[in-house]
């Protein structure tokens, strides 16, 4: 049976998972980890959506999931992100975009934001002490500014911040093209 859309995504911690799931039952895809995203599976689709975590200012996983959807038949691809950023900081996000998007990407690309949060419980090794080091450097930092002071709160202990309301412009922009 061949589906029209397929929706990939990589979770280290959950929250990508968690919005990727909604969006698929939303818009009646197939789910897709990742690792098993092929050029094959894709060819089965008219449209792909792929979900990521941001990652050190970067998409994590975009690069190969890109060059997968090229060398298949699907006609549509779409990207949401997932991150610690509040959905409020909308510069922040746009400078995101800017750094990860060429223009024509920018352009012809649906690209959505969606706030997920920290689990410091579920992340490996390495980005559990990205985060440490980068708390401990913000402790240490004198004359803060507020900007300063809510990144160190923000990244001092595990939350969540997902909300399935922000899955809702990205179904509307597929469902309705």
């Amino acid at each position: 049976m061949k589906h029209k859309i397929m929706v990939a995504y990589k979770s280290s911690t959950g929250f990508t998972k968690k919005y990727a799931e909604a969006i698929s039952n939303e818009l009646n895809g197939t789910l897709v980890e990742y690792k098993d995203a092929t050029a094959e599976l894709m060819s089965g689709c008219h449209t792909v959506v792929f979900g990521s975590r941001a990652h050190a200012g970067r998409i994590d996983g975009y690069k190969k999931i890109k060059d997968t959807f090229q060398k298949s038949s699907a006609h549509k691809l779409a990207l949401f992100v997932t991150g610690a950023t509040p959905a409020t900081a909308k510069s922040t996000i746009e400078e995101f975009w800017a750094q990860n998007l060429s223009p024509k990407e920018l352009e012809s690309t649906p690209h959505f934001y969606m706030p997920g949060g920290l689990c410091y419980e579920k992340m490996s090794l390495p980005d559990k002490l990205m985060m440490k080091m980068a708390a401990a450097m913000m402790k240490k930092k004198k004359d803060k500014t507020a900007q300063d002071l809510a990144f160190e709160q923000a990244i001092s202990a595990s939350y969540d911040i997902s909300d399935m309301s922000y899955i809702k412009p990205l179904v509307a922009c597929l469902k309705h093209p």
